[in-house]
């Protein structure tokens, strides 16, 4: 008994050591391992069998900065963010809002984007949708698993119709099913040239959304490293240009607030 003081006495100094920070594997294996969903243009998405978009190119470029290679891991949206909490993904890059709830569950980068709801409505629209409080009575259509899910839901009165992906309620909407639909403003432009519909843009809604890269809690030195990467992209102005090639738009600074 004489020699436990001791060794209590020298846990507090084993503990630390044993404990392998996120940043010591993704080292050891050289690679870093992002998870996206590869759907949706122009932020991650396939053109025949090669993966593109700017998460994509950005993925690659903090890669980079990191002096590891980028390993993207092509998976169901269902699985991202548990995935990632269980470690078998490093980062999410995804157009992941940093909300507060997601924040009790994962720790963040830096922002990498910004950006907030817009609606979608038909392009001979007269009525001035410009705000939930407008939409009282219509029928509004959103994509399951959208950030905006529960934004949406919080406008009373508004018939909230949930679709599986983001292009049946575009089709709805010029079809006049339903009144308007609402997604993110920097996939807007793009799902509207791809529909080919006669839908336009309408009127930006709610708060600004801060895009930002979630990984397991715990882990400092993992979030400094990438930080800085994500800084030297910023500071020479290569995020900008990523952002202006695939939005047609500085999509890296805080967008002006909205209602």
């Amino acid at each position: 008994m004489r020699f436990l003081p001791g060794l209590l006495l020298l846990l507090p100094l084993v503990s630390p050591l044993a404990y392998a920070e996120l940043i010591d594997d993704v080292f050891d294996r050289g690679e870093l391992r992002i998870a996206l969903e590869a759907n949706t243009p122009p932020f991650n998405f396939k053109e025949g069998d090669k993966l593109t978009g700017f998460e994509v190119e950005l993925g690659e470029l903090l890669a980079k900065e990191m002096d590891v290679r980028a390993s993207f891991v092509t998976i169901d949206g269902t699985d991202l963010l548990p995935g990632v909490e269980s470690g078998r993904y490093d980062v999410a890059i995804n157009h992941i809002a940093m909300t507060p709830e997601l924040q009790d569950r994962f720790d963040f980068s830096e922002p990498y984007s910004y950006s907030n709801a817009q609606l979608i409505v038909r392009k001979q629209e007269k009525r001035p949708l410009a705000s939930f409080e407008a939409l009282k009575g219509k029928a509004l259509g959103v994509a399951q698993g959208s950030q905006f899910v529960e934004q949406a839901r919080t406008a009373n009165g508004v018939d909230l119709r949930s679709y599986p992906d983001a292009k049946q309620p575009i089709k709805d909407v010029a079809e006049q099913q339903i009144d308007a639909a609402i997604s993110d403003r920097l996939l807007i432009p793009y799902a509207i040239r791809d529909s080919q519909l006669p839908v336009k843009e309408g009127a930006a809604l709610g708060p600004t959304l801060s895009l930002a890269i979630p990984f397991q809690k715990g882990n400092p030195a993992f979030k400094a490293s990438l930080d800085k990467a994500l800084q030297r992209v910023k500071a020479d102005g290569r995020l900008t240009a990523l952002s202006e090639k695939w939005f047609g738009m500085d999509a890296s600074k805080p967008v002006a607030k909205v209602q």
